[in-house]
Order: C-alpha cells, then sequence, then structure tokens
C-alpha cells in the first residue's frame, strides 16, 4: 500500500462546512485503490460545530493525527481586534508550526509516497508545500474554493489580498497536481497559469455517498396536503437569501397561481439570518407566518433524513462571485431523488442541475422566472406527478464518492509516477 498524507482543516467530527464530506469520504475509499492516509488535522477543540456521528465514518485503517493551534481572531484579538499580518493567508496560520511538527514524526515513522491537502483553509496549502519538501514527496492540492479573488472580496485587508497571489503562485508551483471540484474553478486556474501544462490542473467535482442514502426511503411515503419545501444549512442576506422566494410565493398567491397555504417552507440549520428582524420582517410582508417555520441545525444523518420528507428540495446560490462553485449539498439533493428548486446565476450548478436533470433553475432576480417556475411545480405538486421530476439516478452515479475517489488515486498514482521519473533524471 502507498501512504498519503493529508492536511486538512475540515475533518470530523468539524460539521460548519460541507467540504467536510469530501475529505472524509476520500479518505474513507482510498484504500479500496491502493492508497493508506494518515490525516493531520486539529484537535477536536478547535471547531465550533461537530457531528459526532460524521467521526464515527472514519475507518479504523486511517490514523488521525491531531495537533495543538492558535487561531489569529480566538487567540490574538484585544477587544475583538486583531492585526491583519497575523491572519496571512487566513486565521489558522497559527496552526502552522504544530502541524509541521507532527507531520515530520509522521514522516519519521513511515514513509510518506504523497501530501495532499485541501483548501479552505489555505494555511493547510502551505503546511503540506513544507512537510512535501520534509518527505520528499509530490504534492496535490486542492480547492474547494479560489484562495483569492480579483479584484478582492471588500473588506479583505490589504496585507492579506498582497500576499494572496504570491502564496497560491508558491504552492501551485510546487504542486504535482492540482485538483478542483468544478470545471469553472479549473479553468480559471488553468488561465492563471499559462505557463504550466494544462493537465496539470484536473477536476474532481463533489458528490455524494451511496452508503449514506441506503436506509432512506427512495420516494415520499404518501402524498401531503402541504406542499413540504426543505433548504437544509446556512441562509444569508448575500447569496443564499430566500426573501425572494417568500415574495414570490405571496405574488403568485394573489394571483391565483397556487395557494400559500398549503405550502410549508422549512429551514434546517440556517442560522441567525433566520431568526433576524430582516426574515420576521419579510415573513409578516408576504403573510407567510403559517407558511415559514426555521429549525435547528441537526446532524448530517438527520438532515439526509429531512430531505427525504420532502416534496421539494430549496438550492439558494446566487451571486457572480459563486458562480464557479457547486454546493456540495446539491449531489445529496439529487440523490434524495427529490425534484430541486435551484436559485442561481448561470454557471456550474446549472451546469449540474442541465446534466442530472430533475430541478427547476430560476433567477432569484426575475420576479416573472421565479413565480413561473413556483407555479409549474405547484400544479405538478396537486396533480401528483411532482415526485417523478427527479434526477437521473444512472447519470447521477458519476458522482458516487467511491467513483470521485477513483479519479483521485488515479491523479496520486500518476504524480508518484511522474515524482519518480523527475528524481532519477536529476
Amino acid at each position: 500500500m502507498k501512504h498519503a498524507l493529508f492536511v486538512v482543516f475540515h475533518y470530523p467530527p468539524e460539521a460548519s462546512s460541507s467540504g467536510v464530506l469530501r475529505t472524509l469520504k476520500f479518505s474513507r475509499y482510498l484504500r479500496e485503490y491502493g492508497w493508506d492516509v494518515t490525516v493531520l488535522t486539529l484537535r477536536r477543540d478547535a471547531y465550533e460545530t461537530t457531528d459526532a456521528r460524521l467521526e464515527e465514518q472514519i475507518p479504523e485503517w486511517v490514523r488521525v493525527v491531531r495537533t495543538s493551534y492558535l487561531n489569529s481572531r480566538r487567540h490574538l484579538s484585544i477587544k475583538g481586534r486583531y492585526a491583519a499580518i497575523s491572519a496571512v493567508p487566513d486565521t489558522w496560520i497559527g496552526w502552522y508550526p504544530w502541524a509541521v511538527a507532527a507531520g515530520r514524526r509522521v514522516v519519521g515513522e513511515r514513509r510518506v509516497d504523497l501530501v495532499f491537502s485541501t483548501s479552505p483553509h489555505a494555511t493547510a496549502h502551505l503546511i503540506a508545500r513544507k512537510l512535501a519538501q520534509v518527505a520528499g514527496a509530490p504534492l496535490v492540492i486542492d480547492f474547494r474554493d479560489p484562495w483569492h479573488e480579483e479584484p478582492p472580496e471588500p473588506g479583505t485587508p490589504a496585507v492579506v489580498s498582497w500576499f494572496a497571489p504570491r502564496l497560491e503562485r508558491r504552492v501551485v508551483n510546487a504542486a504535482a497536481r492540482v485538483v478542483t471540484s468544478t470545471t469553472q474553478l479549473r479553468d480559471l486556474l488553468r488561465a492563471r497559469y499559462r505557463e504550466q501544462a494544462p493537465d496539470k490542473f484536473t477536476a474532481i467535482l463533489n458528490g455524494y455517498d451511496e452508503a449514506d442514502f441506503a436506509d432512506l426511503p427512495q420516494r415520499p411515503a404518501a402524498a401531503s396536503d402541504r406542499l413540504l419545501i426543505v433548504h437544509a444549512g446556512n441562509i444569508n442576506a448575500d447569496f443564499r437569501d430566500p426573501i425572494p422566494l417568500l415574495r414570490a410565493i405571496a405574488r403568485a398567491g394573489a394571483r391565483g397561481a397556487l395557494d400559500p397555504s398549503r405550502i410549508l417552507l422549512r429551514f434546517i440549520g440556517g442560522g441567525a439570518y433566520g431568526d433576524s428582524d430582516a426574515m420576521r420582517a419579510a415573513v409578516r410582508e408576504t403573510g407567510l407566518e403559517g407558511s415559514v417555520e426555521f429549525l435547528g441545525r441537526v446532524p448530517y444523518a438527520e438532515a439526509l433524513a429531512e430531505l427525504a420528507k420532502a416534496d421539494l428540495l430549496l438550492l439558494l446560490q446566487a451571486s457572480e462571485d459563486t458562480t464557479s462553485l457547486v454546493p456540495a449539498k446539491l449531489y445529496e439533493y439529487l440523490r434524495a431523488l427529490r425534484p430541486v428548486l435551484a436559485l442561481v446565476l448561470p454557471g456550474a450548478t446549472s451546469e449540474v442541475l442541465a446534466l442530472t436533470g430533475g430541478g427547476w433553475l430560476a433567477n432569484p432576480r426575475d420576479a416573472g422566472e421565479l413565480e413561473t417556475a413556483l407555479a409549474a411545480i405547484y400544479r405538478r405538486w396537486a396533480d401528483g406527478t411532482l415526485r417523478e421530476h427527479h434526477a437521473n439516478l444512472d447519470v447521477l452515479r458519476r458522482f458516487d464518492r467511491r467513483n470521485l475517489t477513483r479519479e483521485l488515486a488515479a491523479i496520486f498514482d500518476a504524480a508518484v509516477v511522474s515524482g519518480g521519473q523527475r528524481a532519477a533524471a536529476g
């Protein structure tokens, strides 16, 4: 068995980001393709949101090394303020010394054939670059989101913006291969690093794990007396805002295209925005007090069970800077075999939905388009045909985490071979 050292921030029991599933499932299934994995991550107390049941999915053959850390915001701030230079490339740079020291011990105990890191947070890439040098092993890096944007996001400290492209270039230059979670992000990096071979950059999309759905019903148990629309995960006023949907429901109801009293919108784990003054005002303004409910966060397995109860699943991702990204939960929505209403701008998410079927796309900035989609969905629910509009499972299977891990293993194998060839040539 070859041996890969993973350097990752998001790993169970951490549960604030769906990115934790990408790394968990890679580590879980790589052994089937000839790779043992040691995961270098942080102590459990680093994480504000945890899910013990996710940690139970870590197989016994995956070694997990947890280290101490320092967080700039948590440990270096005075009255809520801290020096921007202490957060380059991010507030977890204080993890670096402990992670490198622990990684050196791993390298000393067993040969490391390859080092893999994933971001966010970008600190993981800096740690992995150093450990790849220590181990004399190829480096493979994974971008789930862009490291930096041009122009920088509003509010980004100038020193962070200055360092970001320079540090990214160092890491990309050091990497044998670069993986991204969407083809759009892959193409962005290919264009940014035109001097490098295009095949250095590969997209391995997010997906779902068939094992997580084994015990869930494939169809709703029975026709419901209310159209149950479920959204799982955080909502916010920036790009995951349900208020345009609330207003569209109210308008469609006013013209008789649907009956708002027969709709129930359920938000699971929506966060603080669901309890905000703006949200309460929007619910009152639209007259949907009896049609909207906000539930707290639940463990991952329970969230999947809630998806299975739904008549329709809601996806919110509507901003120009997210058009190259696909929320990991979209694949779980699709695998739940429930229709999806995606309030998104044209981009990576709309491409996945077009490929798999099973949903409606609507631009939340286009009131007419959103109302038309809602009216069509409501008619199909009323006549009992809505449940037929789910994703094509045969097409969807390409996004099974096992199959995606096979793609990663092939990249690892190629990186090791090319690394050996370079060493021989040197």
